[in-house]
């Protein structure tokens, strides 16, 4: 950025690839101070860009901005800090890790349902959808599971 230029709400939003209404939700929700009025504007820094770039690659990555702020309290590596990225980084992994099995396990309801209640080859039957959920999807069809 141009450091002679100020940097508004707008140009703020842009550098950031955010919106503005983006920006002034973070405010709301203390990820960035919101400065002062200067000559009827609010003038913001390099420094807020970069913290906003911070913010939506962790959100990239699952976090949500209450654990971010936890990340924001540090404005340099230590001890202190390596241990809560190392922390929350293992746990998120493993939030994930639970994440996807769910996701697994869906898809292969998903498939049974697909391959009997969806299925051509079901048999011609009074089948309700409801007896079929309650069979784990057997009543459709002929053992297609």
């Amino acid at each position: 950025m141009n450091e002679n230029k100020p940097i508004t709400i707008g140009v703020l939003a842009k550098a950031a690839n955010v919106g503005v209404e983006t920006i002034r939700y973070y405010q709301r929700k203390a990820i960035i101070e919101q400065p002062e009025k200067v000559n009827g504007f609010r003038h913001y820094s390099n420094e807020d860009i970069r913290v906003i770039r911070l913010v939506k690659k962790l959100q990239g990555v699952g976090f949500s901005l209450d654990e971010i702020k936890e990340f924001l309290v540090f404005d340099h590596c230590c001890s202190e800090s390596r241990s809560v990225v190392k922390h929350k980084s293992l746990t998120k992994i493993e939030e994930i890790k639970t994440q996807i099995s769910e996701l697994q396990t869906t898809i292969k309801a998903l498939e049974v349902f697909s391959n009997s209640c969806g299925s051509n080859k079901s048999i011609e039957t009074d089948c309700y959808l409801l007896d079929c959920f309650e069979n784990q999807w057997r009543c459709c069809s002929t053992d297609l599971t």
